[in-house]
Formats: structure tokens, C-alpha cells, sequence
């Protein structure tokens, strides 16, 4: 029966083998630790960049600033001017229309591009996020721009209506589509308003009026 094989004991001062074997893994462990992070770091920028269903299905803004023309694949807009009331002047309609809040009137050209069309779609968006739709006021939607059926090369000039604080038109941008449903990846004209606080009081009228839309 051969004997027992007895490891030499290790030279004064030297660590015991457990403690040399423990003190060589800990590099490999932090360089471990080390790539689960970047794989971490990797996987939530992967998840932040990809384009979620609500990305791929929101409309194709197309942006444009005010008294200069945006043009999208099927209409060219541009927008005039800004006016703001209480009061709502409707033509062939009486009497005035009030408000609680304000109307926002925008004196707008609009040229369909390829076929008649109508615009369907109108709202202003805060600056806090918050989307004011065009106003539904009886007699309105006889005589404003989203009434109005626009031919080919045709420019036509009216006014889009919408009702909201006019403390929240600093800041807010309109934003202007064909479709009201079903308009995912449909071009929307986006125009900022380039109104300040301190213009405010310039744009305010006693009673807002304008001309029915029709043909240049």
C-alpha cells in the first residue's frame, strides 16, 4: 500500500493555496461583473431606441413656421395670423357666440395638391402637452377652412377656429391633417404660433370676425 502523498508546506510568509486561488478569481469575477453591465447598459438603450406602436402609428409631422407656406404630399398651408376673443363673429349667423374661455382665431391659405380634399383635423397643442380641437359652434362648420372643399392648385383663404385659455397660446403649435380617423403615418402640418406672453394683449379683439373661406 503506497503512502499518502503530503503537499509541502508553503515557504514562510506565503499565503495558504485557498487564499492565492480566491485572490486570482477576484479579477475574472469583476471582469464578469464588468460585461453584465455593459450588457445592461446595451439592452436599455437597444429598448429606449426602438420605436414603439404608438411611433410607427402616430402621424408624419411636417413642420412650418407662420406667414411661410408647409407643404406636405397633399396640401400646402400657411398661416396669416393669430387673433383672440370672447367673442365669435360667424358669418351669416347671429347672434355673436361667447365663450368662457377664448376663441382662437387663425387666418389661413390652403392649396390642395393632387385632388380635392378637405381638412378634417385641426387642433392646438399647449405647451404643457394639453390638445385644444377646433370649435364645434353651430353655424361654423358652414363657413370656416375645415368646411371647405379645396380643388387642386386652387388657393383658398378662411380661418380655422379653436376654443381653449388663451393663456395657453404661448407656445402652442397647430397642427393640421386631412383625416380625422384612421390617419396613422398621414402627413400633419405642424406650425408653432409664435406667440409670446407679453403679445397677448396686441391680439385680443372685442369681437373676433372673418369672411367665410372661398377661392383666391
Amino acid at each position: 500500500m503506497s503512502a499518502p502523498v503530503v503537499s509541502p508546506p508553503p515557504p514562510d510568509g506565503a499565503p495558504p493555496p485557498l487564499e492565492v486561488a480566491s485572490r486570482n478569481g477576484l479579477p475574472r469575477k469583476l471582469v464578469n461583473f464588468g460585461l453584465v453591465l455593459v450588457v445592461l447598459v446595451a439592452i436599455i438603450g437597444l429598448y429606449r431606441l426602438t420605436p414603439t406602436q404608438k411611433d410607427i402609428q402616430d402621424p408624419v409631422e411636417v413642420h412650418g413656421i407662420v406667414g411661410k407656406p408647409v407643404r406636405t404630399p397633399r396640401f400646402e398651408l400657411t398661416v396669416k395670423s393669430v387673433q383672440i376673443s370672447k367673442k365669435l363673429r360667424i358669418p351669416r349667423s347671429a347672434p355673436d357666440r361667447d365663450s368662457l374661455s377664448d376663441f382662437v382665431v387663425i387666418e389661413a391659405e390652403v392649396k390642395a395638391l393632387r385632388e380635392p380634399m378637405h381638412l378634417n383635423k385641426v387642433s392646438i397643442k399647449a405647451s404643457d402637452g394639453t390638445t385644444y380641437l377646433g370649435a364645434d359652434r353651430s353655424g361654423l362648420e358652414r363657413v370656416d377652412l375645415t368646411s371647405y372643399e379645396f380643388a387642386p392648385d386652387i388657393p383658398a383663404r378662411g380661418v380655422f377656429v379653436v376654443e381653449m385659455p388663451a393663456d395657453k397660446v404661448p407656445g402652442a403649435v397647430l397642427q393640421v391633417m386631412e383625416k380625422a380617423f384612421l390617419n396613422d403615418l398621414e402627413p400633419q402640418a405642424t406650425i408653432p404660433l409664435g406667440v409670446s406672453t407679453d403679445q397677448l394683449p396686441g391680439l385680443r379683439k372685442d369681437v373676433a370676425i372673418f369672411n367665410a373661406a372661398d377661392a383666391l
